[in-house]
């Protein structure tokens, strides 16, 4: 039987692994954040001592090649001009930086191929760990419809810090999904808060998860296990004292680079505002980024003349400011509005084809597709239903998840990077609702033949 599981975890990471690596090299070897340039310059300083620091010549030369694989990006390290990295969080150029001491080949290419090997990993774990609760062809659809080629070249094959929070929220569905399952190995707790206090320093979309899910791991040890609180709380601190540590250790650098202590990037209420835009609101916005740079202006005429980096590099801008003032009298003036939002934005995470607002959707498409998101609504009640029903354990931890991302996210903005990392609950939870549809369906079938 152990002999079994080991082969098809094989297969199902070198199917993974395989794909990934033909999709990269014939399809997406280009894809990038807008801020891969960024990671890659401050990566060559890290490399060479200069500290998380970047320098613009460094980024023209790294925005002029075109794939991802290919060039030497340590041969425009230039010492001189380098300036503090204050926008984005560290991580990405630190991990990169290292990949590079270990292989040598300076560009984008290791860190991409690590995000494909992980991500491979932790599909076959999900596979392995979760067929016998949903059955194989449930498990398998969903890895698959959740790993379609939209959502890999957006995440996995793309240069930037998008894939970390998709990371976070799959090895914390499975890891602490084992525990609660087990309750004595603490060293899967700690593995799991380590790797999720790791990705505090990529991502800030999942900073903040590890929190929510400490309460339901006290829940748990509590009510299933019995365990007094004293000793819940000693097996929880296994899981979030890593994270705790990180989130302060980053705060302490993010004070040290910014002057502000918040351990996220430097920017948010223009996020916020955009977010407004997203729907209709009093003020006529959409959702672009030099739409609401406009409005600022408008509302602050010091900020005609300044500067994107002025805007936007610093937590503490006028910029900032000004958004933060005119995003509290929105919130105090049109509470109606507000709130609509947050209840637009908890259903579009739910069934994502009732936001008409996705790029990366045919805009013919779009008509077919938003009818069916009210579809898609009602499959996921059922499925949650249905694992609420028989799956208990595996519904507080998918509810958990969803919780943190509806507070996080429901009241200001809404983006299809915010719903990626939990896409492959959603399918799962589809599955299960649209496999108790089928037994419904089933059933009324036999009552009718039985009775009729």
């Amino acid at each position: 039987m152990q002999r079994k599981i080991n082969h098809t975890f094989i297969l199902i990471f070198i199917l993974s692994l395989s794909t990934r690596i033909i999709l990269f090299h014939s399809l997406w070897g280009d894809r990038r954040h807008s801020t891969a340039k960024i990671i890659g310059s401050v990566a060559i300083g890290f490399y060479h001592g200069e500290g998380i620091t970047y320098q613009i010549s460094e980024i023209d030369n790294i925005n002029k090649i075109k794939s991802n694989s290919s060039g030497n990006y340590l041969n425009y390290f230039t010492r001189e001009g380098r300036q503090n990295l204050i926008q984005y969080l560290p991580g990405p150029s630190i991990l990169l930086s290292l990949l590079w001491k270990i292989i040598p080949c300076y560009n984008f290419s290791p860190y991409i191929y690590l995000q494909i090997i992980i991500d491979s990993i932790l599909i076959a774990f999900f596979y392995i760990f979760f067929k016998k609760i949903s059955g194989s062809i449930i498990c398998a659809t969903a890895l698959l419809m959740a790993s379609n080629p939209i959502v890999i070249s957006k995440s996995v094959l793309i240069m930037g810090y998008d894939f970390w929070p998709n990371f976070c929220v799959l090895i914390n569905f499975i890891g602490i999904w084992i525990y609660l399952r087990n309750y004595n190995h603490f060293s899967i707790l700690l593995l799991v808060g380590f790797l999720s206090a790791l990705t505090i320093w990529f991502r800030s979309i999942t900073s903040f998860l590890p929190f929510l899910i400490t309460f339901l791991i006290l829940y748990y040890l509590k009510s299933s296990e019995k365990l007094s609180l004293k000793k819940a709380i000693i097996a929880v601190s296994y899981y979030i004292l890593p994270v705790i540590i990180s989130i302060l250790l980053l705060s302490v650098f993010r004070y040290n680079q910014t002057g502000n202590y918040r351990p996220t990037r430097s920017t948010f209420w223009h996020a916020f505002m955009t977010g407004v835009g997203q729907f209709s609101n009093p003020y006529n916005l959409v959702s672009d980024d030099e739409v609401i740079r406009n409005f600022a202006r408008k509302l602050n005429e010091d900020l005609k003349t300044a500067s994107y980096a002025e805007m936007h590099y610093s937590s503490n801008s006028q910029y900032e400011a000004t958004l933060k003032k005119e995003a509290i009298h929105f919130i105090t003036q049109y509470p109606q509005i507000f709130v609509r939002n947050i209840v637009y934005r908890i259903g579009i995470m739910i069934s994502p084809t009732l936001f008409k607002g996705w790029g990366a959707l045919p805009k013919q498409l779009i008509p077919f597709l938003f009818p069916i998101g009210f579809i898609i609504l009602l499959v996921w009640f059922l499925g949650m239903y249905t694992l609420f029903e028989n799956h208990k354990l595996l519904f507080f931890l998918s509810l958990t998840i969803y919780l943190y991302f509806f507070a996080m996210f429901s009241w200001f903005y809404i983006v299809a990077r915010v719903i990626y990392p939990f896409l492959f609950i959603n399918v799962f939870v589809y599955l299960f609702g649209i496999k108790y549809t089928g037994q419904l369906v089933k059933q009324k079938i036999l009552i009718t033949t039985k009775f009729g």
